[in-house]
């Protein structure tokens, strides 16, 4: 359905500049400097070439088909654009441009004409007030085309993200790069006064470079749809939304932001909860939630064994993890006779062993072989270890070490670092190995009580 959208092999830029500080001008050289392999048609009746191409006065001038317009020219006009889109057969068009809905009735008006224009042609709109798109099979970057040197050129992923405003979706794919995430595609979907967030999560359901669905959405349109496609998607993808606009001041912010109206919190909720979502409070958990879900084997149970090597990490995790429903089984006589008799092999100090594992401070020389060995053994009775260790994140070779030792022991991995300062821009180290890593405990134990939720709501019978 979305097809042509996300993997256009034509393009028109209306509103095309020469001046990348413009919307226009912005898109037309991402394009570019993407090295989109589609035509790309420039259109502005101002200019007969624009970027050393042949620029349109109207989209009708363009020869053959588009399968996509982007439209970055005021408000005003973009009724009359999109009608020319409708009458060329245009497939797509985006409308980046704000000043619709969101201002109130005369900007309602204003969409609905857009609305029925555009459905008389065939063509279905994104937006209006949006970034757009990101698809880097594609080579389209519209969410950040000032930062390509984050990667040249994009590496696609499997995380499908749709963002209700520019913010959130600039910040999921940022902070999310940085974590080490890989986007499929993300869509900015703004006012969604045609496509909405159940045609995307249609679409992505079925894409198989999806592995993980995101979403940021301020007003639910097409609840009864979005909540039935969510109810089956989420039997084999995880499914991630962070509702906003719960409260009454994020309503009215909501309303004048993207003219969503609010819906009530408990309803929310509560819908998410039978319908399989994990539900995310803010940015942050978004990320760490779309993180585990997405570099993490699925655990079949809610067991948890915490290795340390100071024991206040120990306490804090085990809170945690039961203040979330996980658990912590004490380990069976037979595993923590193991693990203190290997100790005494290699000299290290015994440490406490019924989980938590508290190994304080083995010797640094034998560190990986004790690290791994009790992981080995503690793999026998849990389904998830969270791992709080003092060991470099940045060790590659580290990485790729306990990567080979959790899957022989079909356990899954959860790292973070005894002292979050300065470890930013090391976690993507090891979950790119598919073993998400975290800053803090309380923040892991949330990204595993997540996961879990995934893999006891697509374990039920349908």
């Amino acid at each position: 359905m979305l097809d042509s959208l996300f993997n256009p092999s034509s393009v028109a830029i209306i509103g095309a500049s020469n001046d990348p500080q413009k919307s226009g001008g912005m898109f037309l050289k991402s394009l570019l400097d993407h090295h989109f392999e589609g035509r790309i048609y420039p259109v502005n009746p101002g200019a007969s070439e624009i970027m050393g191409l042949k620029s349109y006065k109207e989209v009708d001038e363009i020869p053959g088909e588009v399968d996509l317009a982007i439209i970055t020219i005021p408000a005003q006009a973009t009724l009359k654009a999109v009608s020319g889109c409708a009458d060329k057969g245009v497939k797509f068009v985006i409308v980046h441009s704000a000043g619709f809905g969101e201002l109130g009735p005369e900007g309602k008006e204003l969409e609905a004409q857009i609305v029925k224009t555009a459905r008389e042609g065939g063509t279905r709109v994104v937006g209006p007030n949006c970034m757009g798109i990101y698809s880097p099979e594609a080579k389209i970057n519209m969410v950040l085309p000032h930062l390509t040197a984050i990667e040249k050129p994009p590496e696609s992923g499997s995380v499908s993200f749709i963002g209700q405003s520019g913010w959130s979706t600039e910040s999921m794919m940022i902070e999310g790069l940085q974590r080490g995430l890989r986007f499929s595609k993300v869509a900015s979907i703004g006012n969604q006064i045609d496509l909405t967030a159940a045609d995307y999560f249609e679409y992505f359901a079925e894409d198989q470079e999806t592995k993980v669905i995101a979403a940021y959405i301020e007003g639910i349109k097409e609840g009864r749809r979005l909540f039935t496609l969510a109810r089956r998607i989420a039997k084999k993808k995880p499914v991630i939304i962070w509702k906003s606009g719960r409260t009454e001041a994020g309503a009215k912010a909501a309303q004048s932001h993207t003219g969503s109206l609010a819906v009530s919190d408990s309803v929310c909720r509560a819908a998410f909860r039978q319908s399989g979502i994990i539900s995310a409070d803010n940015l942050h958990e978004m990320i760490d939630f779309a993180v585990a879900c997405n570099y993490s084997r699925v655990p079949p149970g809610k067991r948890v064994g915490i290795l340390v090597e100071a024991g206040g990490g120990a306490v804090a995790a085990a809170d945690a993890c039961e203040n979330l429903g996980l658990t912590v089984p004490v380990f069976s006589s037979e595993t923590q006779e193991t693990i203190r008799k290997f100790m005494k092999e290699v000299k290290a100090p015994i440490p406490t062993t019924r989980n938590p594992v508290d190994l304080v401070w083995p010797p640094f020389g034998e560190f990986a072989r004790i690290v791994t060995m009790t992981m080995e053994l503690m793999a026998r009775e849990c389904d998830v270890i969270l791992w709080i260790t003092y060991y470099p994140l940045a060790d590659e070779d580290m990485a790729g070490v306990l990567a080979k030792i959790t899957e022989k022991a079909k356990v899954s991995l959860f790292a973070v670092p005894a002292y979050a300062v300065g470890q930013e821009q090391n976690l993507n180290i090891y979950a790119r190995k598919g073993m998400p890593t975290f800053l803090r405990p309380e923040t892991a134990t949330k990204a595993i009580a997540a996961l879990t939720q995934f893999a006891a709501y697509s374990s039920l019978d349908s």
